[in-house]
């Protein structure tokens, strides 16, 4: 979440020292006594539209968010002509799930000085009521203005992985990054001992903890063989007390400290550290340090899992993929060299819920069908709403249950009813978030998955046939929208994979009528996904690719 605008006072009456002291107060953490000192601006200037926006932001700062609103909201009264109240309304009902609210205070912004700040809250705004390919052209007015913006630039890098953009694209995007991110000095030649020995290989990223993408690379990243030492930097404060998952990275071997720490320090500490090879697992999400990467601290340098898409930086050597994912006429739209791998991800299964993969195929119990879409909501894009309100007219006694945070916003709702609007209201189903071992098992309540795209489900799509429920999945445009079906082909599911979305439609149908098919899948798709290669031997092929990226080194 971007931060709050905290304005300061334009005059210099008496009502306006106060603003003075309140935004001292405000800008040094003290809430309690901001609030005070903006409450006694405006016994003296009921209509100082400065100390009413900074007391909403100091409600929304104290978890008051209605309070907030309802305050900031009477600000823009007072003035309509401010854009950084309309800014910080954008973001703060974006806090509240507001969706609405924000895309109308956005738009106001925008509209009203069209600066890097009014650009960033309605980009931040779009992406997340699910129309990504809206953000993006403001994400790039504002690097025309900034190349270097530290929010813009990496988050239309990840926001173009939900649009239907193709590598040639998505490569030029991230090489404006690169331009106005890379490092420019001098690179400190390396001094790693050139023989065959163990081998130091370090990971770097911000979610070594209980997150989507530590169940991706945690499979790697703690079951290494004893012919590798392994180094952890995390880039973000974790809790290691709370997080069993950061517990048992922390167990894997030498955990570093990067947050906070410059890019200057960070590459002394993994030079000091003899890293052989360094590994990106976040690339252009919250947590990546790419900027670091571009000073070559390790002599091999790869990235993979976290943020499986490429970075579009030429000092990172690899790109983990495989050639579903990436096949071999679009890699001259990476920076990296591909290694292939049996799949673009891995599942590290979550054997301390003690879940079944066994379960009564839901028709039989409810006669009909029921179809699920669990992955994240931003992910739906309007052709692939369309596309399941198709697959609903076909099947028209089947229900579709969607299970996101993003549903406790009315307007997620709303866009998928409007979207799906000749569907009877019955047959859509809507729950929000719930415990990860609550939305494993939710699962198992669909006969069927369909998978979003253009971005598919990501770790969802294998946690869905970990849990025993089939898939149909739409391949891509770029590695992003492919995953599932790298995971589908390493099964030997490709039948599951759609190439046009009529013939995901056909296959979504087709499926639905083979309850024989369903009803065998429950029984057996965990066991075929843990022995497939995208489990079975995966960091056996991954140990072989960096002997064979150390043994090139060397050469």
């Amino acid at each position: 979440m971007a931060p709050y605008i905290v304005v300061p006072p334009q005059g210099s009456d008496q009502a306006d020292e106060w603003v003075k002291l309140g935004v001292d107060a405000h800008v040094s953490g003290n809430l309690p006594k901001a609030q005070q000192h903006y409450q006694q601006a405006l016994r003296l200037d009921p209509r100082h539209y400065i100390a009413t926006q900074n007391l909403a932001l100091v409600f929304a700062q104290s978890n008051l968010i209605n309070e907030g609103l309802l305050t900031i909201e009477r600000a823009s009264m007072m003035d309509g002509t401010h854009a950084v109240i309309q800014r910080n309304w954008a973001l703060m009902a974006l806090e509240a799930d507001r969706i609405e609210d924000a895309l109308a205070a956005g738009e106001r912004g925008v509209k009203m000085k069209p600066n890097a700040e009014t650009r960033l809250a309605l980009a931040m705004v779009l992406a997340t009521a699910g129309r990504p390919q809206d953000a993006m052209p403001l994400y790039n007015d504002m690097l025309s203005d900034d190349p270097k913006h530290p929010v813009a630039a990496p988050n239309a890098c990840f926001i173009q992985t939900l649009t239907d953009a193709n590598p040639k694209e998505l490569l030029a995007q991230r090489k404006k990054w690169y331009e106005a991110n890379r490092y420019t000095g001098e690179v400190i030649p390396h001094r790693n001992q050139k023989s065959v020995r163990t081998l130091r290989i370090g990971y770097v990223g911000g979610d070594f903890k209980c997150h989507s993408a530590a169940m991706i690379f945690g499979n790697v990243v703690k079951n290494h063989s004893k012919d590798f030492e392994i180094y952890l930097y995390s880039t973000l404060p974790v809790d290691a007390e709370k997080d069993l998952q950061t517990k048992k990275f922390k167990a894997c071997g030498t955990w570093r400290n990067l947050d906070g720490v410059s890019d200057e320090d960070a590459d002394k500490m993994i030079r000091d550290d003899r890293i052989d090879i360094l590994v990106d697992l976040a690339g252009h999400t919250n947590g990546g340090r790419l900027s670091l990467f571009t000073r070559k601290p390790a002599p091999i340098q790869c990235t993979g899992w976290g943020f499986a898409h490429g970075t579009g930086c030429p000092e990172i050597d690899y790109f983990f993929a495989d050639p579903i994912a990436v096949p071999p006429q679009e890699r001259e739209f990476y920076a990296e060299k591909i290694c292939d791998l049996p799949c673009i991800v891995t599942y590290e299964e979550p054997v301390d819920y003690a879940l079944s993969g066994k379960s009564m195929l839901p028709y039989h119990r409810n006669g009909y069908i029921t179809f699920g879409s669990y992955a994240r909501y931003e992910k739906l894009s309007d052709c692939c709403l369309e596309t399941f309100a198709e697959i609903l007219r076909r099947v028209p006694d089947a229900r579709l249950e969607f299970k996101d945070h993003g549903f406790k916003r009315p307007y997620s709702i709303r866009r998928v009813q409007s979207a799906l609007h000749d569907i009877a209201p019955e047959r859509l189903l809507f729950s929000i978030a719930t415990s990860h071992p609550e939305h494993l098992q939710t699962y198992q309540q669909a006969d069927l998955i369909l998978d979003p795209f253009p971005h598919t489900g990501g770790v969802v799509g294998m946690e869905q046939l970990y849990m025993g429920v089939p898939i149909i999945t739409l391949y891509g445009t770029q590695a992003s929208g492919r995953s599932t079906s790298s995971v589908l082909s390493a099964m030997g599911k490709s039948e599951w994979i759609a190439k046009t979305k009529e013939e995901y439609v056909e296959k979504a149908v087709s499926l639905a009528g083979d309850i024989q098919t369903l009803t065998k899948a429950r029984k057996t798709l965990r066991e075929e996904l843990l022995n497939s290669p995208v489990v079975k031997g995966y960091v056996n092929s991954v140990e072989a690719a960096y002997k064979d990226m150390w043994q090139k080194w060397i050469a």
